[in-house]
């Protein structure tokens, strides 16, 4: 890994702490912003090429399974 790459990786995962924390500062339930959710979409695409296509399976299904949990959380609240 060059140090380049090293950098973008480190800024990524700094990113992604930063996103975390602010997101753990909200309640539970409560349903992504459409800021948050580009903020996510431009982090996804940071990491998309640095991994392996067996790791991005497992990291979209987990984005999945949060995303129609917050969803099902959303609708429930709704009702």
């Amino acid at each position: 890994m060059t140090w380049e790459e090293r950098k973008l990786y480190q800024d990524g995962r700094a990113r992604i702490q930063e996103l975390k924390d602010r997101l753990d500062d909200g309640a539970a339930n409560d349903a992504l912003t459409r800021g948050e959710a580009l903020e996510i979409l431009e982090l996804l695409e940071l990491f998309a090429d640095r991994m392996s296509p067996e790791r991005w399976d497992r990291a979209l299904e987990a984005i999945a399974n949060e995303a129609a949990r917050r969803a099902d959380m959303l609708v429930a609240r709704r009702n």
